[in-house]
């Protein structure tokens, strides 16, 4: 009779014990978040910025920077090249207008872009636009542009 209690007993708690692991297991990948939507919308962006040229770009406050009162700007300004490559040449200019520029054309193309449950940061030889979201998964996109 205590040999069968036992083995029951045991069987029992071997039971439970698979099912606690089964149900642990379940639960992590019900709550682990799927990134495909994520990397799609990195490498849309990523596309957007190394391959629109500004002369693309029909957008208020980004036309207004070619009509600036602000020589750095003004003068840093070029139709002919693209998003990334713009951004670039106003942020080597190390000025504050010339950054205060640069993260104009940062929002602009990505403000109505992405769903507001959405963090992004845009960081081209130090940060530029940061929209500060709570991080639980992050998805960071980089290639290398020469030009």
């Amino acid at each position: 009779m205590k040999k069968g209690f036992f083995f029951s007993l045991d069987a029992f708690f071997a039971i439970m014990i698979f099912t606690l692991i089964l149900v642990s297991i379940y639960g992590y990948f019900i709550n682990t978040q799927e990134l495909r939507q994520q990397y799609y919308f990195s490498e849309d962006l990523l596309d957007i910025f190394t391959s629109v040229k500004m002369e693309e770009i029909d957008y208020p406050d980004i036309n207004d920077l070619y009509e600036s009162q602000i020589p750095e700007v003004r003068d840093n300004m070029y139709k002919d090249i693209t998003v990334i490559d713009q951004i670039i040449i106003l942020k080597n200019n190390n000025t504050e207008p010339a950054l205060n520029a640069a993260q104009t054309i940062a929002i602009g193309l990505t403000e109505n872009l992405l769903d507001e449950r959405y963090g992004i940061s845009f960081d081209v030889q130090g940060l530029i636009y940061e929209r500060d979201k709570e991080i639980n998964a992050l998805v960071s996109r980089q290639r290398f542009v020469s030009g």
